[in-house]
């Protein structure tokens, strides 16, 4: 990734909580990663309601509607942030935006992804060339068109001994083994994370509430060990990487049928959220046991995303793998509400550098790839 040449990027991401827009300026030199700004949106009350409502079984129209509305909401944000942090566009080379997923499924052999936000109004709107839908050349190529966080994971924290392990707690856990070679690194998808927490806590609160800050709620309840159990047994667990899933898997179907089970069984909602909650430690620590300690032992974990706020699965983390020693990448300097936008931001450099990935390990793919398409102004 070495270039003399210093490249601005603006990285766009919003996860699939809808929590925030989250932007940031990102400068590349010398294959050096910085973080220059960044600030986060929140999205209106009604559009907010309209992309967690979204999914494969809303009408074509409905999602033409959001699509167009989030390219215009992303524009103006995006502009905001320029103007908020005195830039220049013309020192800015090109907007990384991954767009809104609304849904991403492996059925069948065959990967489902769906992300939207016009990239043409982003475009058109901000002057700015803007790169986008990362997944869809993977996913032709015969990819799960995800984790792509493992390609940042690869060229971040050149001070940690390799290998080492990269954990990202969002809507979806995913994990990399970081070693010597972008080639020989492991990624996958080990299941929910923060995703059916947060959709159970949306139905109890009737919209009202939409996570459980600081695991306060989890650390509250008592774990139903025969829910677990039942949870455990989903036969996406035992998959072996390469892997993804997505709310087809651990949707909001999903998530309503385990909040109607839990009231039909009479298990209350703190012991609810500490189940699931623990699930996620579970099927991560399970994953490392299954798919990485066999090739690699790894002493660090680097950990980031919206999950590393949730005291009760950074605890029972610790717990579960006494001999790891879990760091978050803030203290590396990588804010972890901002790293996923790093990635957009590098993916988009990476498009515009013409340089490609293998993602063999990572997704599937058998080809070195070119990801993102590009929308010029």
């Amino acid at each position: 990734m070495n270039n003399s040449k210093t490249i601005k990027i603006i990285g766009v991401n919003s996860g699939t909580s809808a929590d925030s827009l989250d932007v940031s300026l990102v400068k590349f030199k010398g294959g050096d990663i910085t973080l220059l700004n960044a600030f986060s949106f929140n999205y209106p009350s009604g559009l907010r309601n309209e992309i967690l409502s979204a999914g494969p079984n809303s009408k074509v129209y409905d999602i033409e509607l959001l699509n167009l509305k989030l390219g215009e909401f992303v524009a103006k944000k995006i502009n905001q942030f320029i103007s908020k942090n005195n830039l220049s566009k013309r020192s800015i080379d090109g907007i990384g935006m991954h767009g809104q997923t609304i849904h991403h499924s492996q059925d069948s052999g065959r990967t489902i992804s769906i992300q939207i936000t016009e990239a043409d109004i982003v475009s058109a709107r901000t002057g700015i060339t803007t790169i986008y839908d990362f997944r869809k050349k993977d996913i032709a190529m015969g990819g799960a068109g995800a984790p792509l966080a493992p390609i940042l994971d690869y060229y971040l924290f050149p001070s940690i001994k390799r290998p080492f392990i990269c954990q990202n707690l969002g809507g979806i856990a995913n994990s990399t083994l970081v070693s010597s070679k972008l080639s020989n690194c492991i990624g996958y998808d080990s299941g929910p994370a923060n995703c059916l927490i947060d959709k159970v806590i949306q139905f109890k609160s009737n919209g009202e509430i939409f996570y459980d800050k600081n695991g306060a709620i989890a650390t509250s309840g008592t774990i139903n060990n025969g829910l677990l159990r039942k949870l455990l047994r989903n036969p996406f667990f035992s998959m072996p990487p390469p892997k993804s899933t997505g709310n087809k898997e651990f949707g909001i179907e999903y998530a309503r049928n385990l909040y109607t089970y839990s009231k039909d069984k009479k298990i209350k909602f703190e012991d609810l959220v500490a189940t699931l909650s623990m699930a996620t430690v579970e099927t991560i620590a399970s994953s490392y046991e299954k798919f990485v300690f066999p090739y690699s032992i790894a002493k660090k974990v680097i950990i980031s995303g919206g999950g590393v706020n949730n005291n009760y699965i950074m605890n029972n983390l610790s717990r579960r793998l006494p001999d790891i020693e879990f760091i978050k990448s803030d203290k590396l300097g990588i804010p972890s509400k901002y790293k996923e936008t790093i990635l957009f931001a590098l993916l988009c450099f990476l498009r515009l550098s013409n340089k490609k990935v293998s993602l063999k390990n990572l997704t599937g793919s058998n080809e070195k790839l070119l990801l993102g398409k590009i929308s010029n102004p």
